[in-house]
């Protein structure tokens, strides 16, 4: 009997290739969601340690003062704004490599199901030969059994 071999098996390199490639990414877009949130808390940190304006000053002073926090405050927003796109492109890329997975999972329960397959077809036709060797056997010896 020929040697066991997957149609598919081009196929199933192709697919590891790919799910590799969507885990590589997957990987790169959780970093991307580690240095949005760092950058987040290092932006909201500042905008914490600002000093709050005490006593009288002048208009200037003052103006000078809100617009400063109002920069930072602004710097936090962004900055959250570039976490939640980070964390949504973490998940699509998430939902990418499941998909890969899934598809490489279903190529290799087929390949298993063909291996059983053709381990059960070889052990018929081992089943088989021997039969015919012990058919041969007695044909030759004859019914009395003596050769």
């Amino acid at each position: 009997m020929k040697k066991y071999r997957f149609r598919l098996e081009p196929v199933l390199r192709v697919r590891r290739v790919q799910e590799e490639l969507a885990k590589a990414e997957l990987l790169a877009a959780n970093r991307e969601v580690a240095r949005a949130e760092d950058l987040l808390q290092t932006r909201f940190d500042r905008y914490r340690q600002m000093p709050e304006p005490r006593g009288t000053m002048d208009a200037g002073a003052f103006l000078a003062s809100r617009d400063r926090a109002e920069l930072v405050a602004a710097g936090v927003v962004a900055a959250g704004a570039l976490r939640q796109a980070a964390r949504e492109r973490a998940v699509a890329q998430q939902q990418l490599w499941s998909f890969a997975a899934r598809r490489v999972t279903g190529l290799e329960r087929l390949d298993a199901r063909g291996r059983a397959e053709h381990a059960v077809e070889a052990g018929r036709e081992e089943d088989r030969e021997a039969d015919e060797i012990v058919v041969t056997r007695y044909r030759r010896r004859g019914p009395g059994g003596a050769s």
